[in-house]
């Protein structure tokens, strides 16, 4: 028998940021020098309207995320949220949200961290 090691190609990540990826969210917290965090969701994630009530509820609870910019799609397992750094850190909502996620018996983990827009969304002149 013999083990083998995968490198994964970054596919994944890539799908689980697009299911919660706003760009108007995005652009408006690059504006206000704010960040948006994107996150997998591991455990038993039920999918269903219940679940992302409570899971979003969860989210916006936390002191320093921006009003009205959670997204969930509990099919791909994941989640993102624009905050303000000055108010809460980057290891701070990481806490925030384990803390927060653990009466579901969920556990985070980080998928990708937007301080400014991305290339590919800026317009080329």
């Amino acid at each position: 028998m013999s083990t083998s090691s995968v490198i994964a190609c970054g596919h994944c990540i890539e799908d689980k940021v697009a299911a919660v990826y706003d760009h108007t969210i995005v652009a408006k917290a690059v504006h206000e020098k704010h960040l948006v965090a994107f996150f997998g969701i591991e455990g038993p994630l039920l999918v269903n309207s219940v679940s992302k009530q409570e899971i979003q509820k969860m989210m916006s609870s936390i002191n320093g995320v921006d009003p009205n910019t959670s997204r969930i799609s509990l099919e791909t397992g994941s989640i993102s949220l624009a905050f303000n750094p000055t108010i809460l850190t980057y290891p701070a909502l990481l806490e925030g949200l384990d803390k927060k996620l653990k009466s579901k018996k969920l556990s985070i983990f980080p998928l990708d961290l937007i301080s400014q827009m991305p290339k590919k969304a800026v317009a080329s002149h």
